[in-house]
């Protein structure tokens, strides 16, 4: 029975009665679909709930808000212990389980290609941890005795486990998510296969047929029919039914009928099936011919385990009765119907004065229906405990049975004949378990229990392997903004990667791009082992919103997590205001160097402070045109009246005194919307070139604005013209961090370290801690040539790996 199956009284009635277990069926929603079995009924459900309204992808962080929250207002993730937040602990970037949640394809969405409507359907879509999210990779659902777990953190444990398949019909790696979900996933893969029985076929996974019916392998039908009969519909699933059904208005079947399943892939196939059946008796828990384990005992001590009985439109009074051992009981030995069926709690007892194997069988008689279920224990001397569960490459579980013999334990921890720093160690006895933690992977480890005189059974713990793992990180959101024909910035992507030593594939959808180097741009790119970044931009010649997944792979490990959007406007019209001082009147007389003063340029009224037009060579040969020249010492240049259609992108041509003993020119251009009073820095150059330079700068300021360039009060004079300024147009560029301020990577078998605007004192050390390189190196692309290897690049307190190949 489900930990969390908090069924309301309304809900237990129906189920007992084996009506719906769910209120909220629009009247006639079944209606095609009556009278039908097998591959017509999957068909009549097909036709039944595949039109739908899409939600989109980024819509299901809202969506989440009413259909994945419990009864403390938090997300309820099916991948992990943890309770979010909701809205502000979305992913993002996360290292450890706990960091934050993300939007997991339980039926990945790479077996369809990313392709809508599926790739944004929240009836097979959860919130879910990252960092689990990332193990399962898009591995297949199935069971795996040892599977591997991620580790914990922060309290915070892994619902679900990776490894070799051990259920019968498959062998590959699988994913097995805990049991209390087993039966939502299952029934969201029959919804799938209902859903989009026109196109299932196409898919690509293990567990799919490659056609419309049955649509699964025959393992992966057993596998998905055991989960759902094992794991009941339960309030969770039924609330989320109807948020879902709110948005897009269709349903999940297999919640409003579970039994559905039956008459098309279990036991009820060729028999018709309606929505409104007589009411069949039957006994569904313990289910008959089943095991039920007990685990383990102490001699001479009794233990007792609850076992849930349940049944459905039973009339009659249960008889409960154990065959087999002597060692085994049970209590009540009678249920009456009603307890039977909204199902009860009966106690089995196991106690043996001696150690030694039990076997015996649970025996239940209601009228003409019986059940036998096998009972197992082993009974030993001495404390009971478990053999090592929930194995991760970092830490294992102990459990044992609590005697009610002492408050605490000595847990003893060992690898080969020497304890591991920090055991023995006094641990909680009534809890019954402790994580042993900071191990190392694949290494064999030994643990036993002592209380007093008694003492446990030595139990050996062999660590799981490193999980391969890829995380994609980056800045803010991957948003990007241009123009049609226009790239857009590129945003840097950095990998954290664990345990993979092949090459990495990054592939994403058109118009986005990808690169290594900045120079050659694709849909795909490969990574060599020690390299760790990319940079992904958008350039496309039609306006649109675009989307895509950024898929990192290497071998049968994937991540396509992360996504980016891009929004691509039709190229605006060239800069209505062109300041090129060419409709100044008399301008070396009007404005004489260097005064303090206002004029009309050509494109606005401009305020000048300690500048103005000179007549010397100089003046004229910067550009071929008359520039404004600008004193040293501090000077500035403003408009002196607001620009209509606020600022998009300011360009500007400057250049430093061509005088060998002028200084460098440290200039800011600042913008205002309140007329001049208040300024407001919007970026800062260096300027050491006495040749001219165009400069970019995007403000995206809206409403009337203007704007001033201003030098430091120790710069040297500068020269300026040819000013630009776009309209606001919506547009941003990608975030600039302090560490976008310069780049580093490998292009034609060269190191080439980018410096943007600012000289970037840059140090290079190759991966034995030698510097090969340290200059300060002025704004532009540099390139060194340097043996084939793994350097660090190291510019003040951040520092870029790259792989010169």
């Amino acid at each position: 029975m489900k930990l969390f199956n908090r069924l309301s009284a309304i809900t237990a009635i129906l189920l007992g009665s084996g009506l719906s277990v769910s209120a909220a069926i629009p009247s006639g929603y079944y209606d095609k679909c009556e009278g039908k079995t097998g591959q017509a009924l999957l068909e009549a459900l097909y036709t039944t709930i595949t039109s739908h309204t899409t939600v989109s992808y980024k819509g299901l962080w809202d969506l989440y808000k009413t259909s994945d929250i419990d009864e403390n207002g938090k997300i309820w993730d099916m991948y992990s212990t943890k309770r979010w937040n909701p809205g502000n602990e979305q992913c993002g970037n996360y290292t450890n389980i706990g960091d934050c949640y993300n939007r997991e394809h339980s039926f990945p969405k790479s077996w369809f290609d990313d392709a809508s409507p599926m790739v944004s359907d929240a009836f097979h879509i959860y919130p879910t941890d990252g960092k689990v999210n990332g193990q399962r990779s898009n591995f297949p659902f199935g069971e795996c005795a040892n599977g591997t777990y991620v580790a914990s953190s922060g309290g915070v444990k892994a619902l679900g486990r990776l490894g070799s398949s051990t259920f019968s019909g498959y062998s590959g790696t699988v994913f097995e998510p805990d049991d209390m979900y087993k039966g939502d996933f299952a029934r969201s893969y029959f919804y799938m296969a209902a859903c989009y029985n026109d196109r299932i076929s196409g898919w690509s996974s293990d567990m799919l047929a490659g056609n419309s019916y049955p649509a699964f392998k025959t393992w992966a039908v057993n596998l998905l029919m055991k989960w759902t009969r094992m794991d009941e519909v339960s309030q969770k699933e039924l609330d989320r039914q109807e948020a879902v059904y709110a948005r897009q208005n269709n349903r999940n079947p297999f919640i409003d009928h579970p039994e559905l399943a039956e008459y098309i892939w279990g036991n009820k196939v060729g028999t018709p099936w309606y929505s409104t059946t007589t009411a069949t008796p039957k006994l569904t828990q313990p289910s008959d011919g089943s095991t039920i384990a007990l685990g383990y005992a102490a001699a001479g001590i009794a233990r007792t385990q609850k076992v849930m009985v349940k049944g459905s439109d039973i009339a009659e009074t249960a008889y409960l009765f154990v065959s087999g051992s002597s060692a085994l009981s049970v209590t009540p030995a009678t249920l009456t119907p009603a307890q039977v069926n909204q199902g009860y709690n009966v106690t089995l007892t196991v106690n043996s004065a001696t150690a030694g194997d039990i076997e015996g069988s649970l025996n239940i008689v209601c009228g003409d229906l019986t059940s036998e279920v096998t009972v197992t224990c082993t009974v030993e001397d001495g404390l009971p405990i478990y053999d090592a569960s929930s194995i991760s490459n970092e830490s294992f579980m102990v459990r044992w049975v609590y005697l009610n013999d002492a408050t605490s334990y000595t847990l003893h921890v060992k690898q080969g004949s020497e304890y591991v720093p920090g055991y023995p160690k006094s641990v909680t006895a009534s809890t019954g378990h402790y994580e042993v933690t900071g191990l190392d992977p694949l290494t064999q480890y030994t643990f036993y229990l002592t209380s007093g005189s008694l003492t446990s059974a030595v139990k050996s713990a062999t660590t799981a392997d490193a999980i391969p793992y890829i995380g994609v990180l980056f800045d803010g959101t991957l948003a990007f903004e241009t123009t049609t024909g226009t790239p857009s910035d590129a945003a840097e992507i950095l990998l954290e990667i664990d345990n993979i030593s092949e090459d990495i594939t990054v592939e994403v959808d058109a118009p986005f791009q990808v690169s290594t180097d900045k120079s050659n741009w694709d849909t795909f790119t490969s990574l060599t082992t020690g390299e760790d970044r990319f940079y992904l931009r958008v350039l496309s010649a039609v306006a649109d919103t675009y989307s895509t997944f950024i898929t990192v792979s290497c071998d049968a490990y994937t991540n396509d997590n992360a996504e980016a959007t891009a929004t691509v406007t039709d190229t605006p019209a060239p800069a209505s205001f062109i300041e090129d001082w060419e409709g100044v009147e008399n301008p070396t007389t009007a404005v004489k160097a260097y005064s303090s003063t206002t004029f009309q340029g050509t494109a606005c009224s401009w305020k000048v402070t300690q500048g103005g037009f000179g007549t010397t060579s100089q003046d004229k040969a910067f550009n071929k045109t008359t520039a404004l020249r600008m004193k040293n010492s501090g000077s500035s240049i403003a408009m002196n009246e607001n620009k209509a259609g606020g600022l998009g992108t300011v360009t500007f041509d400057v250049a430093k005194w061509p005088n060998a003993n002028d200084a460098s020119v440290a200039l800011t251009l600042y913008y205002s919307t309140d007329n001049g009073s208040t300024w407001i820095e919007g970026a800062d150059y260096t300027i050491s070139e006495t040749t001219s330079k165009t400069y970019t700068t995007t403000l995206n300021v809206p409403g009337e604005a203007r704007i001033k360039f201003e030098s430091s009060s120790s710069s040297g004079r500068w020269l300026i013209d040819n000013i630009a300024i776009t309209n606001y147009s919506e547009l941003g560029a990608i975030e600039e961090l302090y560490y976008h301020s310069w780049d580093a990577f490998c292009r034609d078998s060269h190191l080439v370290v980018e410096v943007k605007e600012e000289p970037k004192h840059v140090t290079v050390y190759s991966i034995d801690g030698i510097a090969h390189i340290s200059d300060t190196l002025e704004p532009g692309e540099h390139s060194f040539e340097l043996a084939k290897g793994l350097y660090i690049v190291v510019v003040d307190d951040f520092s870029r790996r790259v792989v010169v190949k």
